[in-house]
C-alpha cells in the first residue's frame, strides 16, 4: 500500500477496511464458528514521521519555489563575457572545490 507523506494522517479508504473486516469475520474455527479471538480483529495503520523527515519534506517545499535560474545573475555573466571584463580567481574557484569536497565526507 502506498504512503501519501504529504498527509500525516492515515486515510486508508473506507472500501479496503470494510474488505478487511468481511475476511477477518469470514475465518472460522475447527468447530465451523466464527473465530472471535483478538486475532481476527484489525489494527489500525498509522505511520510516524521523524523530525527529519518533516524537515527534509519542509525543505522540499522551499527549494521547489525558488526559481530555477537566476536570469539576473546569468544575463549579468553573459554580458560581462561578451565586453570582455568577466575576471575569475582561480585560487578562489579551488578553494570553494576542496570545500565542497570536504564537506562531503
Amino acid at each position: 500500500m502506498p504512503i501519501n507523506i504529504s498527509n500525516i494522517t492515515n486515510n486508508t479508504s473506507q472500501t479496503s477496511r470494510t474488505d478487511e473486516q468481511k475476511h477477518s469475520k469470514s475465518v472460522q474455527n475447527s468447530e465451523g464458528r466464527a473465530d472471535q479471538s483478538p486475532k481476527a480483529t484489525l489494527e489500525q495503520d498509522s505511520v510516524n514521521l521523524t523530525n527529519s523527515a518533516m524537515r527534509i519534506k519542509s525543505l522540499e517545499e522551499q527549494v521547489a519555489r525558488l526559481p530555477i535560474v537566476d536570469t539576473q545573475k546569468v544575463e549579468q555573466i553573459r554580458n560581462s563575457i561578451t565586453d570582455g571584463t568577466f575576471e575569475f580567481n582561480s585560487d578562489r574557484i579551488a578553494e570553494k572545490l576542496i570545500n565542497f569536497e570536504k564537506n562531503l565526507f
